[in-house]
């Protein structure tokens, strides 16, 4: 995928991810790779796990835009795999970096099942939440 091609989808949906930085994933003890946030499959977040998302994110859900973001991460990953995004991402990671860092974090099968994820919230939110 070129940057400069989805440049508008991954500037929609890429502040959010950054932020949701300040949400801890747990780790597994024994040097073994990190273990992911538990939590309900894409589409059946609980109230609690949406709040603790939109807080960790430090959104604002009475912007439309970042309320509609927000609504495709539920709708597309696991609560989970939001998180996981989460662990990798910082201000000062490029969009470009996320599919590494969750490789380098998680290990290729799951880091990669990860980036696909939020790569469909990207676009899916690129697509139906303005800009």
């Amino acid at each position: 995928m070129e940057f400069k091609t989805h440049r508008k989808q991954f500037l929609l949906a890429w502040p959010l991810a950054a932020v949701v930085t300040a949400v801890t994933i747990t780790a597994c003890g024994g040097g073994s790779a990190p273990a992911f946030a538990q939590g309900s499959a894409p589409g059946h977040w609980t109230q609690a796990e949406i709040s603790e998302f939109v807080a960790g994110a430090g959104l604002d859900t009475s912007d439309s835009t970042n309320s509609c973001i927000a609504r495709f991460f539920e709708r597309d990953m696991s609560f989970g795999n939001a998180m996981a995004v989460g662990s990798v991402s910082s201000a000062s990671t490029s969009a470009s970096q996320v599919g590494p860092a969750l490789v380098a974090k998680y290990g290729t099968a799951e880091g990669d099942a990860v980036d696909s994820q939020f790569k469909q919230v990207v676009s899916d939110s690129a697509i139906n939440c303005g800009g």
